[in-house]
């Protein structure tokens, strides 16, 4: 249990403190952190990577309860007006279909929950913390927004919380980091769409 709060220390020791957006390059280098980090981890660790996966109706169900998750959090964000930063991220497909959904399921799903798992054994707090951290992961926007979007990312910490404890009930379910990833696919998917269709 040591050596997992170490790593969080050092994973947002790295991630939050490093001045990355000044790095001249066309990607974010904390993409490649992330990449890296994860992948380090993993093998220092020995922990399993698991991709096969097989689709039934517990799979049918998980991607229902994030349909209706993303759905849930699209009418609150219209109802509430809030105001939402994404349209202020250039290339903004890559970020919320491909980076977001692959490198913060290494990170928080691959990398912590399934060191959690070798310590534990796979319980459901495991996904509970799990998803307490990435949650709080989305904290750093208060650094880098504009003090209007402050409603948003106390927003987005409870979304997030949620969607968390789903990817990571998915992991203990079908053992596959695939699982998590495409269900965090699929939610960032929903709030492409509606950013697309201007409803948020």
């Amino acid at each position: 249990m040591i050596s997992f709060f170490i790593l969080v220390i050092i994973y947002f020791g790295f991630s939050w403190i490093l001045p990355w957006n000044k790095i001249p390059s066309n990607i974010s280098f904390s993409y490649v952190f992330d990449l890296l980090f994860a992948l380090g981890v993993s093998f220092f660790f020995r922990l399993p990577w698991k991709f096969k996966w097989k689709i039934n109706v517990e799979t049918l169900k998980a991607f229902g309860e994030v349909v209706v998750l993303a759905i849930g959090a699209i009418a609150a964000i219209w109802y509430m007006d809030i105001e939402s930063p994404f349209r202020l991220v250039s290339n903004l497909e890559w970020h919320l279909l491909l980076f977001a959904p692959v490198l913060e399921e290494l990170v928080f799903r691959q990398t912590f929950q399934r060191m959690l798992i070798g310590n534990m054994g796979g319980k459901r707090v495991t996904s509970m913390l799990v998803a307490s951290i990435f949650a709080f992961s989305h904290l750093v926007g208060l650094a880098v927004l504009p003090v209007e979007y402050v409603p948003f990312i106390g927003f987005q910490v409870f979304y997030t919380f949620v969607l968390g404890v789903i990817c990571g009930q998915a992991l203990l379910r079908f053992h596959s980091v695939l699982a998590p990833i495409c269900m965090h696919f699929v939610f960032n998917l929903a709030f492409y769409i509606a950013l697309q269709l201007e409803v948020i």
